[in-house]
């Protein structure tokens, strides 16, 4: 595989875990591309208050942090640019709303949320793998 497939793919299985972690059962029930970035906002916060236990005080400002990064994911998915470019910043952005919510959850809540994360990145990458294996 070239290079540009490789990121490409990694591109396609980063957005892809973010949509799922968001978006969680209701993925597959939905077609993630109409949902705006408020939406996807809202489920992220609606997730993180399920499983990370935020409070209601952290509450608005985990949605603020979620809005702000839905808003600059979805304006990266929006531009016309390389899939490499595009991948990268994605990640960066995604790097950088785990610093701002770093400062908003407690250790604990950033640590699960960590936990998680990687959880829905091997969930999602063994649904990816079972379905080119036709399973």
């Amino acid at each position: 595989m070239k290079t540009s497939h490789i990121n490409m793919f990694k591109l396609y299985i980063f957005l892809g875990m973010l949509l799922f972690i968001v978006t969680g059962a209701q993925a597959q029930s939905e077609d993630l591309s109409s949902l705006t970035p408020e939406e996807r906002a809202t489920k992220w916060t609606q997730w993180m208050k399920k499983e990370l236990k935020i409070s209601a005080e952290q509450e608005p400002t985990v949605h603020e942090i979620n809005l702000k990064y839905a808003q600059q994911t979805e304006s990266i998915r929006a531009q016309d640019g390389s899939r490499k470019s595009k991948f990268q910043e994605v990640k960066a952005v995604d790097s950088a709303k785990d610093e701002e919510l770093k400062t908003v959850l407690t250790p604990d809540q950033f640590t699960l949320y960590q936990d998680k994360k990687r959880e829905m990145q091997k969930k999602f990458m063994k649904a990816v793998r079972d379905k080119k294996s036709g399973q």
